[in-house]
């Protein structure tokens, strides 16, 4: 009996001037175990006029082939929809994203590929956890890493009890761990928003089209990545200005699908400042964890304000991280 052709997967990652960070997620792509059945090629799409990466194995340790290409228009849609392209042309029936700041754990392919045959989905997610940065930390700078890393953990916990392998409703999946059947591309004419060039949220607005498409979505949780937080994102300046730019992006979709709601999320808007309050009370009795949130939280207000006179994000101009 002839055995079935082997499924083909591009494990994809966009990135721009991180090439300490991209050599650690190559590094952990190599140590990952590979699924049986499946073609894994590996690709980095450098957003970029000139590479940056150097003395980049071409074969993983695992022995997967690491391809790199260059998206020299600039933002990160460009940059996803160039990978797309390039599992296309590779006749790949699967792509992958992480993020170039992530290093995946070594089962992860093996869990994702896992939930993908049990539930047949289109577009899949998973967890994402914080991984702590080897370089040594300010007393501000460890409450805020622990502040992230709480967060993390509740978004996480909140996930799995939210979604599963047969429905994601209560979650969105983003490219920070993400698994799609390249027909979303080929035949469903799906792509990310090239309108959206740095503001962020081309991923949330893939997976809000994909439900509204009817396609098959998953939540695998047991397929973990972890996100290094490096130093210069642990200010109270860069975690208020996150929470801005995000709650900006989603509010500026909202109103754009629904012009309608203008007044309903203008009257909501007090309701959040409120909750702040018992923010800033908790900051002395979580040893300073609690400011992270204070701080995201004070951006979201900010972030909706804003957007109701029409500011846009520009959440992926600044790079951090080396």
């Amino acid at each position: 009996m002839d055995q079935p052709a082997p499924i083909r997967l591009t494990v994809a990652a966009c990135t721009r001037q991180r090439p300490q960070m991209v050599a650690a997620l190559a590094e952990s792509w190599g140590r990952m175990a590979l699924p049986d059945g499946v073609a894994v090629t590996c690709l980095l799409v450098e957003n970029d006029t000139e590479t940056r990466l150097h003395d980049l194995p071409q074969r993983l340790a695992n022995g997967v082939t690491l391809r790199h290409v260059l998206e020299p228009e600039p933002g990160i849609p460009f940059a996803r929809n160039r990978a797309a392209i390039g599992a296309v042309s590779d006749r790949a029936d699967l792509l992958a994203f992480v993020d170039d700041d992530e290093v995946v754990a070594g089962d992860w392919l093996l869990r994702m590929i896992e939930g993908y045959r049990q539930s047949g989905a289109m577009l899949l997610g998973g967890p994402l956890r914080a991984l702590r940065p080897d370089s040594p930390l300010t007393t501000l700078q460890k409450a805020l890493f622990r502040g992230v890393e709480k967060r993390y953990r509740r978004k996480e916990v909140r996930a799995a009890r939210k979604a599963d392998l047969r429905d994601t409703k209560g979650v969105t999946i983003v490219t920070n761990n993400w698994l799609a059947d390249v027909r979303l591309f080929t035949e469903h004419g799906l792509s990310f928003d090239e309108t959206m060039r740095h503001t962020g949220g081309t991923d949330a607005k893939f997976y809000a089209e994909t439900r509204a498409l009817g396609l098959p979505t998953a939540w695998v949780a047991n397929a973990i990545v972890a996100e290094e937080i490096p130093p210069a994102r642990l200010s109270l300046r860069y975690q208020f200005a996150r929470g801005r730019d995000q709650a900006a992006t989603h509010m500026a979709r909202r109103l754009s699908e629904r012009p309608g709601s203008v007044w309903q999320a203008a009257l909501l808007i007090p309701l959040r400042a409120l909750a702040l309050i018992p923010l800033v009370v908790a900051v002395p009795l979580t040893g300073g964890s609690a400011l992270t949130d204070l701080a995201r939280s004070a951006g979201a207000v900010t972030g909706q304000i804003t957007s109701l006179f029409g500011k846009r994000s520009r959440l992926y101009e600044d790079v951090t991280g080396g």
